[in-house]
């Protein structure tokens, strides 16, 4: 019989660092190269062909006179519809792509980048993101030689259907955001983390389209509640619990749909009420949270498979089916529910 073993992790930024209630440094150089490691780009007109390829079409200048873009670096990943990429230029520059066609986050890792949307302007730096979308012309005047970011593009159409779930209702009238989003909050902090565990999955590679697609819907819905919008006062306010028949109904159509990896907003869908109408049925009624609920179903269905195992299963192969992304935190959850270790369940099922 074949034992699987799992080596040491592999080398990850030091993410809390970025996203963090204390006094936020951001990451040194070496840790960015941890992010999407890629060969560095040393020329400026290079870099800016990649960038517009990656993003939005600009215009971007040089603002040193630095010959060469010695430490820039440009590395992009497409997860299913996000495009996340880690930018330095390596040099100061300014960025200036007009009307971008969607949403846009930027996250700094270091430096600093002076943004402008409309007519307003702030100073991005560690601990403090900047919000972009298409409602008006945005620009970076002035990029830091010592700056790099986290850039992340999002599809109107992929943000606007998270918010039609969310909401219940379709939209009517497209999101608007507020220019800055703190990341020492505690929305924003929980938005961090969702991001960076993102990255860590695009790079480690091997996860099933599937559960991609979820963190990023997570992702991009959670961005509405750390985020000052136009939204926020009705994704905020109180409504009331599902009845237990109808309850009943939708927990039978989760059973229903057991081979999927579902999430709250989900489940609101298919309910065709808001996520917090959801929330608020699942705490009156179950006592735990839809995404407490729905993980302990995945759990449910990762111990069947571990104790009636296919031939070639092995635990990573089975916390992968069920959604889990994370050996240590899925071993975790599973000895908390059954008191037992995955592999060694798994050994004895053989």
């Amino acid at each position: 019989m074949e034992i699987e073993t799992i080596g040491p992790a592999p080398a990850r930024p030091r993410w809390d660092s970025l996203f963090s209630a204390g006094p936020t440094v951001g990451l040194s150089e070496a840790e960015q190269d941890l992010i999407f490691p890629s060969v560095g780009t040393g020329e400026f007109d290079r870099f800016a062909d990649q960038l517009n390829s990656a993003y939005y079409p600009a215009e971007v200048a040089q603002t040193d006179s630095a010959r060469s873009l010695r430490t820039g670096r440009i590395s992009t990943r497409t997860a299913s519809r996000l495009t996340i990429g880690m930018v330095r230029f390596g040099c100061s520059a300014q960025v200036d792509p007009g009307y971008v066609d969607g949403y846009h986050v930027n996250v700094p890792l270091s430096g600093r980048v002076v943004s402008s949307f409309v007519q307003r302007t702030v100073t991005a730096t560690p601990g403090m993101a900047a919000v972009f979308s298409f409602h008006g012309r945005t620009a970076l005047p002035h990029w830091s030689s010592d700056a790099a970011q986290l850039c992340i593009k999002i599809p109107r159409s992929l943000l606007e259907t998270e918010a039609d779930r969310l909401l219940g209702r379709p939209l009517t009238v497209a999101p608007r955001f507020a220019m800055t989003m703190s990341l020492a909050s505690r929305q924003g902090q929980v938005w961090g983390r969702q991001l960076s565990s993102l990255i860590d999955a695009i790079d480690a590679g091997g996860l099933p389209r599937s559960i991609l697609e979820q963190m990023e819907r997570t992702l991009v819905g959670s961005l509405l509640y750390s985020v000052e919008n136009s939204l926020g006062e009705e994704l905020a306010s109180p409504e009331r619990a599902l009845l237990p028949g109808t309850l009943r109904t939708l927990l039978d159509a989760v059973d229903a749909r057991a081979d999927e990896v579902l999430v709250p907003a989900d489940l609101a869908e298919m309910a065709g009420v808001s996520v917090r109408r959801i929330e608020q049925t699942f705490k009156q009624h179950l006592g735990v949270s839809p995404a407490v609920y729905l993980r302990n179903e995945r759990l449910a269905g990762a111990d069947r498979d571990l104790r009636a195992p296919g031939e070639s299963d092995t635990v990573t192969s089975v916390m992968h089916r069920w959604g889990f992304t994370n050996h240590a935190r899925f071993a975790a959850l599973y000895r908390d529910r059954y008191g037992l270790n995955p592999a060694e369940v798994l050994r004895r099922s053989r």
